[in-house]
């Protein structure tokens, strides 16, 4: 009867967290350049450990949350420093100290003419360095999807790099669509194209995602029924043994 019950909770705790992963992925539906989470389950117990200490009964829990870095749509904005990445690769900023990955490429200039996110963090190019335009050649400023940036119809030397990240897994959230490299490396792409005057918008399907919501929260109701039909089948149990 016990490992039936705690069977019952561990499926209703997980779904639990599954739900505030769909409620998290549908918060971020208009959150330029961010990317969903998928969820796994995985049984904590296996072969023989099943059948003898809980009798073929078993427990689940969540094996992994894991971010989708499939790609969003492109949304046009006609604005000249929104920049999109069309394919894999990430902007790199640094605010202070610390070094983000992000595919939001809605950028500005400060009065220094510092290329910085919408957040204030510094974009950096090819050799780790913050990106600077001379506006006094002008304002209008032209992206090459090759990331070259030109002002008033002349090279200013400058790039928007997109960086490789080979081992994505160790990319974890930090907020506002930004990404921490925990540890490894990443890598200047050669090869790679941005829009201008695009953004790329959330991965996330809203449909997908209510379709995930009403699958979740029923299976979450039927762990909660099968809780409450072993918490009366150990009162019934109580009663005859009270009997007996």
């Amino acid at each position: 009867m016990g490992s039936g019950k705690y069977s019952a909770l561990s499926g209703a705790v997980a779904r639990e967290q599954a739900m505030s992963n769909v409620a998290a992925n549908l918060a971020n539906v208009s959150t330029t350049g961010f990317k969903k989470d998928r969820i796994s389950f995985a049984a904590i117990l296996r072969g023989a450990q099943q059948a003898s200490d809980a009798r073929g009964i078993n427990f689940a829990r969540i094996r992994k949350i894991g971010v989708d870095f499939s790609q969003g749509g492109m949304q046009p904005t006609d604005r000249p420093l929104d920049v999109a990445i069309d394919g894999p690769g990430f902007f790199k900023v640094r605010k202070g100290g610390e070094t983000f990955y992000t595919r939001s490429g809605r950028l500005m200039l400060d009065d220094n003419g510092m290329v910085k996110t919408e957040d204030g963090l510094n974009v950096l190019g090819a050799g780790n360095e913050p990106l600077q335009i001379d506006t006094a050649l002008g304002k209008d400023i032209v992206i090459a999807e090759s990331g070259d940036i030109s002002v008033a119809g002349t090279l200013t030397g400058n790039r928007i790099q997109v960086f490789a990240v080979p081992d994505q897994d160790k990319l974890k959230k930090a907020g506002n669509a930004l990404y921490a490299l925990e540890e490894g490396g990443d890598q200047p792409l050669a090869d790679y194209r941005v829009l201008q005057g695009s953004l790329e918008t959330s991965n996330v399907n809203m449909i997908e995602e209510m379709t995930a919501m009403v699958d979740t929260q029923r299976t979450f109701e039927a762990h909660l029924k099968a809780l409450e039909s072993y918490s009366k089948l150990g009162e019934k149990q109580d009663e005859l043994g009270s009997v007996s």
